[in-house]
């Protein structure tokens, strides 16, 4: 892979976990300020998350993930096929 594909898969993945947080976060009918608040960012933080503006660390993934009960798989929008024997 070269580092243009890299770098193009980390800007995908990127996209979609910001749609990915602002759709769990409206499903969850939780507000931008008390989510922030949940996982100890601030609210312009997620705001730029949320906007693709900023990257989230893994730690805030982690962190968003169990607020809402899901995996960072999810997250992310990423759905793993069961492997095939």
């Amino acid at each position: 892979m070269t580092e243009a594909e890299l770098k193009a898969g980390i800007e995908r993945r990127e996209q979609t976990i910001k749609g990915g947080l602002r759709a769990e976060r409206n499903r969850a009918n939780i507000s931008q300020a008390d989510c922030a608040a949940a996982i100890g960012a601030n609210r312009a933080t997620l705001s730029s998350w949320e906007q693709g503006a900023g990257s989230i660390g893994l730690e805030e993934a982690w962190r968003l993930a169990d607020l809402f009960g899901i995996t960072l798989d999810q997250l992310a929008g990423r759905s793993i096929a069961p492997a095939t024997a």
